[in-house]
């Protein structure tokens, strides 16, 4: 057995017993050199052995430390759950709130509707209403949640001439 081995044996030894608790700082280097008799680099490659074997780690500018044990945790026991089906539906959600009265006093966002009495949205309104009328109801329909490609692009460039 090399004499690294043998301090990492007694160290060991040490800790298992528990001469050094979880946690606490063991003796340094210099101080583990003098006390057996050994080099610096044989405390070291002992300290790393111990560390491989994940009893001690090391701390920057501190020295080593007694590594507290790591507790795994119990896996819940597996239950079969109801094998049946279960409906799942928002409908009656959606409908509420498509029913609700518009309030002054909060905006709903969730209900996706401009507010249709501004003189700004007046041209919105028209084309909405010429499309609907002439049978193009593809300005209806939602589209990528992105938005428009050209679109975002056209955005970015106000953007950027603005100075953002």
């Amino acid at each position: 057995m090399t004499r690294y081995a043998a301090l990492a044996a007694i160290l060991r030894q040490r800790i298992e017993q528990g001469l050094y608790a979880a946690g606490e700082r063991l003796p340094s280097v210099r101080t583990l050199s003098l006390e057996h008799g050994v080099s610096i680099s044989t405390v070291q490659q002992a300290y790393r052995q111990l560390e491989e074997h994940q009893l001690v780690e090391p701390r920057a500018k501190s020295g080593y430390f007694v590594r507290r044990p790591h507790r795994v945790a119990e896996l819940p026991a597996v239950s079969r759950p109801v094998q049946r089906p279960v409906e799942i539906s928002q409908w009656e959600l959606v409908l509420e709130l498509i029913r609700s009265k518009p309030r002054n006093d909060l905006v709903q966002l969730g209900r996706g509707m401009p507010d249709v009495s501004e003189a700004t949205l007046k041209p919105l309104l028209k084309a909405l209403s010429s499309n609907a009328r002439h049978g193009d109801l593809r300005s209806l329909y939602y589209d990528n949640i992105q938005g428009v490609a050209s679109l975002r692009e056209q955005i970015a460039r106000l953007l950027l001439d603005s100075g953002c």
